[in-house]
C-alpha cells in the first residue's frame, strides 16, 4: 500500500478562510461587522435599550441613540469607546466614532 506525503503547503480552514477573505477584497467588510457586535460587548445590556442602529462606514463607527441624556452622556466618552472597541476586536480598525 502506498504511503501518502504531507504537503508542504498544507494549510489549517481558518488560514485557509482568511487568505480567501483578503484575496476576494472582503476584508474591511470583516472588520465592520466585529466593530458593530463590539458595541454590544464592550457597551453592555444597558445601553442596548438606548441604541436604534450602530453601523459602520468608512471605519467610523455610527450609532443612533434614543436618549438625549445617554447620547450626551456617551459624547463625553466617545474616545474612550473608540479605544475600547478596537481593543476588543484586536485591531486598531475604527478611526472615529459618530453618536447621533
Amino acid at each position: 500500500m502506498k504511503k501518502y506525503e504531507k504537503r508542504s503547503n498544507q494549510q489549517t480552514l481558518g488560514q485557509a478562510l482568511e487568505h480567501f477573505i483578503k484575496q476576494s477584497g472582503k476584508e474591511e467588510l470583516i472588520w465592520e461587522v466585529k466593530a458593530e457586535e463590539a458595541w454590544q460587548t464592550v457597551m453592555g445590556k444597558f445601553f442596548e435599550k438606548y441604541t436604534d442602529r450602530v453601523e459602520v462606514r468608512q471605519r467610523v463607527l455610527y450609532v443612533k441613540i434614543n436618549s438625549p441624556a445617554m447620547r450626551q452622556e456617551l459624547l463625553m466618552g466617545k474616545s474612550k469607546i473608540l479605544t475600547n472597541i478596537n481593543e476588543e476586536i484586536k485591531k486598531d480598525f475604527l478611526v472615529d466614532v459618530k453618536i447621533f
